[in-house]
């Protein structure tokens, strides 16, 4: 059991972070300031938002890209997507009546860039966190100067 259990761990680091197609998902998080990315944005926006009321809850984020960006590698990366959630959401001072708990248009540009970041950091700390615990050891941390 105890073999199996670290194999699988040890191929689902392998799986994370050996077989990130960057370029696609850089593609695939429309964040330039080009009215081409714009248009993207709202479409995609769009997309993510079934209930049309222009606001995107964690729900909403954690479907859309899943089924409509198609990030499996993502979309698995739980901490990422709630840190780009909270971040993004909180980026500016809430137009509407529901408050700062939602993400609005003006503020999802600023969810692609910051999921795009924190899923770095999610595929960088998993190379790092061996035992898969979700914390670094000191004997992690050091193991990183022989990667």
């Amino acid at each position: 059991y105890f073999i199996q259990s670290n194999l699988s761990i040890t191929n689902s680091h392998v799986a994370m972070s050996g077989n990130i197609d960057w370029p696609t998902i850089t593609a695939k998080l429309p964040t330039a300031r080009t009215d081409e990315a714009k248009e993207t944005r709202k479409a995609l926006f769009n997309a993510f938002d079934p209930n049309g009321n222009g606001i995107l809850s964690l729900a909403e984020v954690d479907r859309g890209i899943r089924d409509v960006l198609g990030l499996d590698a993502v979309f698995d990366a739980k901490p990422a997507i709630m840190r780009a959630y909270q971040i993004a959401k909180n980026a500016t001072q809430s137009r509407r009546s529901v408050g700062d708990d939602y993400i609005e248009f003006r503020e999802f540009r600023f969810f692609l860039l910051a999921l795009r970041q924190f899923f770095e950091y999610w595929v960088a700390f998993q190379r790092i966190d061996s035992d898969d615990d979700r914390r670094i050891s000191i004997e992690e941390f050091m193991s990183v100067g022989a990667m």
